[in-house]
């Protein structure tokens, strides 16, 4: 991190030689200002010379300077800033043959994923961890007023109550930056935040959702739900000991959505007793069954970890994981077939080499993937590839509309999509009739379950003529749901909204109507 001395230092080389700064030539210039400081200076402490410098009159503002000082600006070109937040250590219900389990650490998670080892530094304080990240976020470049907080670490659902409350209240009052009475209290104080929480997600299991649960998710303020699936094949299940079954990842699914969460599963490619046909096979029931269909997905190829079950299978030579060549290919088998309404948040997990005993070591995978299909010309088509991310907006022509049919209800995806970039999204959901409401605001009502701008982050209340977000696309896919829910037959339409996006939707005529914002029709 900068401080200041190392600031100081900085500012007159930078006022000298700030016009001279591009991608292809920083590096050298920060070699040569190093003969003058002692040091090559970071792009952190340059990114804070420049403010400085900026909020004193001696620069103009230059975006795209700031844009190229601005730490790993992929960050926060999906519009919002994710934030991961562990919990503590806990039992889990689950036997999974595969999972690791480090000492000190939830299980499934190792001490040196960035996550993990910034939760297990603080003693998985959830305040701590988050004050920390911010911090960073800041001195990095990064707006943090529209914050994505993704809490991570066992099976949620298992930890006692009384701590899911206390964690949530715990968050959400570092977010604020002032101390609330209780979680309630929190919340609405959020809703008028400097920075704002625009979504939350939790990680857990298909069996341990059940109405209960959903109701608890739903006043933590949760609103996406990440299961673990791992393989859609009843055999590969009980080998893996995984410990449910399909019907109770459909039950799951549908008892979600129907409450308006959005949905992430994780899939295993190369479980012991798949094969490279089967994982897409797999792939294929998934997007193709009604009774699954993500809204995202993070792709884990089965890695051996060391004191597993697995890794004892891999010794006797009962277990031989792919080649990464034969990943490579069935990862792309699988990104080829995958929707255009889904969104591959990860494609292999970031473990340490010293971790993996058999199995991929390339976190790069999705790079090469990628790249690879780019060539072939079957690009990836998931919603993370086609997002705008930090392209200049132009005003997108009409709303796109697809029918995705769903097990117990049918969803609409609006989309703005302009020369292949997607600009914005939002999924509407209309319930069958038979299908029980767990929640009054629900009863009778058409779902919004994401509303999504994407591009770089720009300011709560700002404006840019640049950037996608702010630019009204989002009310304009807002008003085309109400008439397609309208047409449907439903009275009025409910929005799983966000602690911190609840102001919004008052503005679109919406009113806090329980856990959620409605708008009668």
């Amino acid at each position: 991190m900068a401080n200041s001395s190392n600031i100081q230092s900085c500012l007159t080389l930078f006022l000298r030689d700030h016009s001279k700064i591009t991608r292809a030539n920083l590096y050298n210039l920060k070699k040569d200002w190093a003969k003058h400081i002692g040091y090559i200076p970071k792009d952190s402490e340059l990114l804070t010379a420049y403010k400085e410098l900026l909020a004193k009159n001696l620069l103009s503002a230059n975006p795209s300077l700031a844009s190229l000082l601005q730490t790993r600006a992929v960050r926060s070109q999906s519009g919002v800033t994710p934030l991961a937040v562990m919990t503590k250590p806990y039992v889990c219900p689950g036997l999974c043959t595969f999972c690791p389990l480090e000492l000190g650490m939830p299980k499934s998670y190792l001490s040196d994923e960035p996550a993990a080892a910034r939760a297990k530094k603080f003693n998985f304080d959830p305040a701590l961890q988050i004050d920390s990240r911010l911090k960073q976020l800041r001195v990095t470049g990064h707006l943090i007023d529209k914050i994505e907080l993704i809490v991570i670490g066992g099976t949620f659902s298992n930890y006692p109550e009384i701590y899911k409350r206390e964690f949530f209240h715990s968050m959400i009052d570092t977010v604020n930056g002032k101390k609330s009475a209780d979680l309630q209290a929190a919340q609405v104080a959020n809703e008028k935040a400097a920075r704002r929480i625009v979504g939350i997600s939790v990680e857990t299991r298909p069996d341990w959702v059940d109405k209960n649960e959903v109701k608890l998710l739903r006043e933590l303020g949760v609103t996406k739900v990440q299961l673990g699936v791992q393989a859609f094949d009843e055999q590969i299940l009980a080998r893996i000991k995984r410990g449910h079954t399909l019907e109770a990842v459909r039950d799951a699914t549908q008892l979600l959505k129907n409450a308006g969460f959005k949905i992430c599963y994780h899939f295993m490619p190369n479980l012991p007793g798949s094969t490279p046909q089967k994982d897409v096979e797999m792939a294929r029931l998934m997007y193709e069954d009604p009774g699954f269909r993500p809204d995202f997905l993070k792709v884990y190829p089965a890695q051996v970890i060391p004191q597993t079950e697995l890794f004892r299978e891999w010794e006797k030579g009962e277990y031989v994981p792919y080649s990464d060549k034969l990943l490579k290919d069935v990862l792309k088998d699988i990104v080829k077939i995958t929707p255009s309404w889904v969104r591959i948040d990860r494609l292999v997990r970031d473990i340490s080499k010293k971790w993996v005993a058999a199995g991929t070591h390339t976190t790069n995978m999705r790079q090469a993937v990628e790249k690879e299909l780019i060539e072939e010309g079957t690009p990836c088509r998931c919603i993370r590839c086609r997002e705008i991310k930090a392209r200049d907006f132009a005003d997108p022509p009409k709303i796109n509309d697809e029918l995705i049919e769903t097990r117990g209800g049918k969803e609409h995806l609006l989309t703005f999509v302009k020369d292949d970039s997607l600009y914005s999204l939002l999924r509407l959901r209309l319930p069958d009739d038979k299908e029980d409401v767990l929640f009054p605001a629900l009863q009778k009502a058409a779902i919004i379950r994401e509303l999504h701008t994407f591009g770089r982050a720009v300011s709560v209340g700002a404006q840019s003529q640049r950037q996608t977000q702010h630019q009204g696309l989002g009310l304009r896919l807002v008003g085309h749901a109400e008439l397609l829910a309208k047409k449907a037959g439903f009275p009025k339409i409910a929005v799983i909204s966000a602690i911190g996006t609840k102001d919004y939707y008052r503005k679109l005529g919406y009113r806090k109507d329980g856990l959620y914002m409605t708008k009668l029709l």
